[in-house]
Parts: C-alpha cells; structure tokens; sequence
C-alpha cells in the first residue's frame, strides 16, 4: 500500500501530470453537467449518430484522397447535426399538438352520456 502511495506521489511531482489531473476533473464536472442537460432534452444519442456520420465522412475523404480530410468530415458533420437537431424540433412539436381525432369533451361527460 505504502508503495503505491509513493509511486502515485512520485507521479505527482511532474507538473503536466498535475495539469492533467486538473483539467481531467474539470472536464468530468462540465461534461456531467452537460449530459444531464441533453439527456433531459432527449439529446442522448445525437453524440453517437454524429460520430457515425463523420467516421463515414472520413472514410469518403480517405477513398477520394484528399490530403486535408477536416476539409471534409466537420462541414459533413455540422450539416448533419443540424439536419438532426430541426427533425427533432418537428417530431417533437407534431407530439405536442392534440390529435384531430380527439374529442373536447371532459372525460367524465364521455362516461355517463
């Protein structure tokens, strides 16, 4: 036990492994605060599909041999975040609105009629 204390202390004494522990555990704060927030917004898995999509964008610039590939990749995936993010603006606002079909009668009055 005493050693692995003295190996993390060892570890410690180089200042970019101090630097690294710091902006590490700013970085698990901010990015747990902004989970929270997409999760909340139904936002969850828009990180996944964009990773998808510039994983495609990369390998279409590695086939076309374009020697700077971000050329590529970050519009294709900009576009497509956005592309995302109005569909599901327009879903969730079709959820939002009542159905034709509904009736505007109370529930009550439904029952005993």
């Amino acid at each position: 036990m005493m050693a692995m204390v003295q190996k993390i202390l060892f570890y410690l004494q180089y200042p970019f492994v101090r630097y690294a522990l710091i902006v590490g555990v700013l970085i698990a704060l901010s990015s747990s605060l902004l989970g929270v927030t997409l999760v909340l917004k139904r936002y969850s898995y828009i990180g996944d599909g964009l990773s998808h999509v510039a994983f495609g964008a990369m390998s279409i610039a590695t086939v076309l041999k374009l020697s700077n590939q971000m050329v590529l990749i970050l519009p294709v995936t900009i576009v497509c975040a956005v592309l995302l993010l109005r569909t599901g603006q327009n879903s969730k606002s079709r959820a939002m609105r009542p159905s034709p079909c509904s009736r505007s009668v109370p529930w009550p009055s439904v029952i005993w009629s």
